[in-house]
């Protein structure tokens, strides 16, 4: 397929070299799926871009599969009051990594569903640092219902990966999927009980009040999502893990993941790191077979085939 400035549509000047490749990638795919250039609505302006479709909660365009729009549906209409999931993003923004994330664990959860064996042995293969004996359940958008006792914060798990350990440890491995976005620079609006609980919890280093008092920490997007992930974990009496899934090429996971891993004391680093997201992809695709395999193979041509941009 020839691609073309105006079929491909409209770039953002804002964006890094990073941001751009992955935009564009996005905006070939809308072209290969047949639809107009979308936009957002700002107020009494709209502003087109070439990874936006229109009436993608009707079409279900955004999702490589029907049965992942409708869980999609399915999630939005039965939202609670608490979630955060964001039906413009979710429905038309391509670039988005929400409903990525749907694309990639939708399958999984309905493989679970159907062979629960071979679906641990799939992760057991793409997440092999874990000790994966038995995968127990996956969920998506995840947000405990007791998160005003644990973290009174709105974050949520992107993904998450409920299993036994091969010393029948009840664990889970808390995922936060990045595409194009950074983690983030800024703190919440809602403070949440993030200071208390970073101090509480005895796994960061002791100097690290003092750093938070002096602004040289800030409770960024990274440590929230660590913070949910521990309490949680406390909660349930589980070994919790957390995990930032994101292209080879993102430019700042590395860094961020560094930041917080820092922060803790030396025997608690292997709770949090980086997993790059084609080598994960790509052993999903060789460890399934028929209808999955081939969801996963779209998976990696729609977001990882950075050849289509040159």
């Amino acid at each position: 397929m020839i691609y073309n400035n105006q079929n491909i549509g409209r770039k953002h000047k804002g964006d890094s070299k990073f941001v751009a490749k992955c935009r564009l990638l996005q905006s070939i795919y809308r072209v290969e799926i047949g639809e107009d250039e979308g936009y957002i609505q700002r107020g009494s302006k709209r502003y087109f871009y070439g990874n936006y479709i229109m009436n993608g909660d009707k079409t279900g365009k955004n999702f490589l599969e029907d049965y992942i729009f409708d869980y999609a549906k399915k999630r939005v209409n039965n939202r609670k009051h608490y979630e955060t999931i964001n039906e413009e993003r979710l429905f038309n923004n391509l670039l988005s990594s929400q409903p990525m994330a749907f694309n990639l664990f939708c399958p999984l959860i309905k493989m679970l569903e159907e062979d629960e064996s071979s679906t641990t042995d799939i992760l057991r293969a793409a997440l092999p640092d874990y000790n994966i004996k038995k995968v127990m359940k996956i969920d998506l958008e995840f947000i405990p219902d007791n998160f005003k006792e644990l973290t009174n914060d709105l974050t949520a798990m992107d993904a998450i990966i409920e299993f036994t350990d091969n010393e029948s440890i009840p664990s889970f491995i808390a995922i936060e999927t990045k595409y194009s976005e950074n983690l983030g620079v800024n703190e919440a609006s809602r403070k949440g009980k993030g200071k208390e609980t970073i101090t509480s919890l005895g796994i960061f280093r002791t100097e690290i009040k003092e750093r938070i008092e002096n602004k040289e920490v800030n409770l960024t997007q990274i440590y929230r999502n660590f913070l949910l992930s521990e309490t949680y974990g406390i909660d349930q009496n589980k070994k919790a893990y957390s995990i930032v899934l994101a292209p080879q090429e993102h430019p700042t996971t590395g860094d961020e993941v560094n930041s917080l891993k820092n922060e803790l004391k030396e025997e608690y680093r292997y709770k949090i790191s980086s997993v790059n997201l084609e080598d994960f992809v790509l052993k999903l695709i060789e460890k399934s077979q028929g209808k999955y395999q081939a969801t996963f193979r779209a998976f990696y041509d729609r977001y990882l085939n950075f050849e289509k941009t040159k």
